[in-house]
């Protein structure tokens, strides 16, 4: 375990998690130049083959090794991003850019979007269970939420963001219907407005 870290979350790896398609495209690479140096060289299909797929099979081993790594840094990320440590100088500034980023959040602004038409009293619902008829009185707080996640010119909390994730993924999200009678009902325009709010930068 990292003590270091755990003392002071905000000094900076030496570097950010590496990505998984490196392994994959080396090995693939190093499969298709020994394919064509054995055919070259007249060797028999099962010799000419054997190496070229372990090679692609061992790149995609590494990959896959790596998509875990980088999962679970993530993890790790995001549970300190959520206690407050969001200094872009930090061992987690890679994630804080990774949450703000552009892309990021148009992709999330445009889920968001896409979830006002599905209320519509005349519209069948889908296959997603959502809360529609909690939700219908607060469309407009969620155009609100996406035109602010949309806004790439004002900046986003990364923690703000991860709010925006739990809305969109958790399964107990007010977004989603709920069929346990014994549950106290929700007060899902202060559950949207939170998210909203938590999006606003402080310093």
């Amino acid at each position: 375990m990292d003590l270091a870290h755990i003392a002071n979350p905000t000094v900076r790896p030496s570097a950010t998690p590496r990505t998984p398609l490196t392994p994959l495209f080396v090995c693939t690479a190093g499969a298709a130049i020994f394919l064509g140096f054995g055919a070259l060289a007249g060797l028999r299909s099962d010799s000419l083959l054997l190496a070229p797929i372990s090679l692609a099979l061992l790149g995609v081993v590494l990959a896959i090794r790596r998509w875990d790594e980088r999962r679970q840094l993530r993890a790790i990320a995001d549970a300190w991003i959520e206690r407050g440590y969001e200094s872009p100088a930090s061992r987690y500034g890679w994630r804080i850019d990774e949450l703000t980023c552009a892309r990021e959040r148009r992709m999330l602004a445009c889920t968001v979007r896409d979830i006002v038409p599905e209320l519509s009293t005349g519209r069948l619902a889908g296959p997603v269970p959502l809360n529609r008829a909690g939700l219908r009185p607060y469309r407009a707080l969620l155009i609100a939420l996406a035109d602010r996640i949309d806004d790439i010119a004002r900046p986003v909390s990364a923690a703000g963001i991860l709010s925006v994730h739990h809305l969109l993924t958790e399964p107990d999200s007010v977004l989603y219907a709920h069929y346990h009678f014994d549950e106290r009902p929700r007060d899902v325009g202060a559950e949207l407005g939170a998210v909203l709010d938590r999006l606003e930068v402080r310093h």
